[in-house]
């Protein structure tokens, strides 16, 4: 189900009894203290497993991430073609938040009251995230592989000990990118825009960790997230006017290309370095062509644009994971022709639909919501995937992947290695150095199912 359900609040009025009132707290309570394992696990029978998402399937933050949910699905109904897990099929249940908090709130509500699911995964957005993980967390669901890169949702376990993340957090994509521009941009005037949210402050401060900084209203301009389909007009014109010559942006995929849209009327030229879940080269040319620049046109654009990513570019026709990815779209996303068109966005589902496959098949037979997060924090390197750095997960932390590489956009807007050698590095969302990876991805089976024996 992809539409949107607007519910009504499960809350009801005050009661004049103050006697009822309590038996029934008293109720709630005994409920919530109840263990998993002695009663029925919410979304798990004997013959399915259902599965919630939340994501923006319209607003202005919605070009590409619309495109994960029908990937995930694809990949699960592959899964389920080949016999789920443990005789098991996945079903997943996708509503729109349209990247609106207030919305995130009812529609988990939904999702967790109606549709009763097993587990979130792959629930995309910061900002839209943090309205519901400390509930989620609270009702002990978990809440995994979440598509956003905010350090606070992840380093801390106790804070929220069934939040898992699906990429390397943006500090640490932040100081991979400083060192960087440390090193070979050290003579150029470095500007930022970023969205002023938690997704914007954690670039700012992976930055400024690796000893790159700005000055507001100089070489720092900023947005209020969802406020880019206007344009980024007057951002743009500031960076100009203080001769910025390196623009860092951190801001989703959607605000990246406002942005380029901006500079362009203004016959500004900047170099790009974009933090890697706002370079996504379908997003960034959709919305340019809706504002009536050709596709040839916003390539140009867009090559030359720096940016990072933990795994394989999805234009790499020769990567074993991509070539798997590609031919199980190609015959199981029952998405519209655009949306299930190959890309960064299809990688990215297909991948979390496998890593979740790896999960529940780690977690065995007796699925309980305490037994899958025990095991994920447990044994991440159990886990691989398309990715080219391991996971971080520990009782520790709920890190995702811990390295990126440096790429740039050719002509045909294909991330490549720069000088076509890729080096991946690592470091943390502290202030640990940042060092060389080296790692080997363990290779996909013939079958393209995880295994984790």
């Amino acid at each position: 189900m992809n539409a949107v359900k607007n519910r009504a609040s499960l809350s009801r009025s005050p009661r004049k009894s103050i006697a009822v009132i309590s038996v029934a707290l008293a109720g709630a309570l005994a409920l919530t203290a109840m263990p998993a394992q002695g009663a029925s696990t919410p979304g798990v029978s004997d013959t399915e497993i259902v599965l919630g998402m939340q994501l923006p399937q319209t607003g202005a933050a919605s070009p590409g991430y619309n495109k994960v949910d029908d990937a995930m699905r694809a990949y699960f109904d592959y899964v389920n073609s080949k016999g789920g897990v443990y005789g098991r099929k996945i079903t997943l249940v996708a509503k729109d938040d349209a990247y609106k908090a207030g919305l995130t709130v009812s529609t988990a509500s939904a999702l967790i009251n109606k549709d009763k699911v097993f587990a979130m995964v792959g629930s995309i957005g910061t900002q839209t995230h943090i309205s519901v993980i400390k509930d989620i967390n609270r009702r002990g669901i978990p809440d995994l592989f979440v598509l956003s890169g905010y350090s606070g949702f992840y380093t801390d376990p106790k804070k929220y000990p069934t939040t898992f993340g699906s990429l390397g957090t943006y500090v640490v994509e932040a100081k991979i990118i400083g060192k960087y521009i440390k090193e070979n941009l050290s003579t150029k005037n470095v500007g930022i825009l970023y969205q002023t949210d938690d997704f914007g402050r954690n670039t700012v401060e992976g930055l400024a960790t690796a000893g790159v900084t700005f000055t507001a209203k100089k070489n720092a301009a900023t947005f209020i997230a969802g406020a880019q389909a206007g344009g980024l007009d007057a951002q743009m014109q500031q960076l100009k006017d203080n001769n910025v010559e390196v623009v860092v942006v951190g801001a989703t995929a959607s605000a990246f290309a406002a942005a380029v849209g901006s500079a362009n009327k203004i016959g500004y030229k900047p170099q790009y370095i974009v933090i890697s879940v706002g370079s996504d080269a379908t997003t960034f040319q959709t919305i340019l062509f809706t504002k009536g620049i050709p596709f040839a046109s916003s390539a140009a654009l867009l090559a030359g644009t720096i940016s990072a990513s933990h795994a394989p570019s999805p234009g790499e026709a020769d990567d074993e994971f991509v070539k798997a990815f590609k031919k199980i779209n190609d015959e199981f996303n029952t998405g519209p022709a655009a949306g299930k068109a190959w890309d960064n966005n299809v990688l990215q589902g297909m991948n979390i639909g496998y890593t979740m496959t790896a999960a529940l098949m780690g977690a065995g037979k007796d699925l309980t919501r305490p037994g899958i997060i025990k095991y994920i924090e447990n044994n991440p390197a159990k886990l691989s995937s398309a990715a080219l750095a391991p996971l971080g997960y520990s009782a520790k932390t709920h890190e995702a992947y811990t390295g990126f590489w440096i790429g740039k956009y050719d002509a045909t807007a294909v991330l490549k290695p720069i000088d076509g050698t890729r080096k991946l590095w690592t470091t943390d969302s502290a202030k640990g150095p940042v060092t060389e990876l080296k790692y080997t991805r363990p290779a996909i089976a013939a079958d393209s199912l995880p295994k984790v024996g």
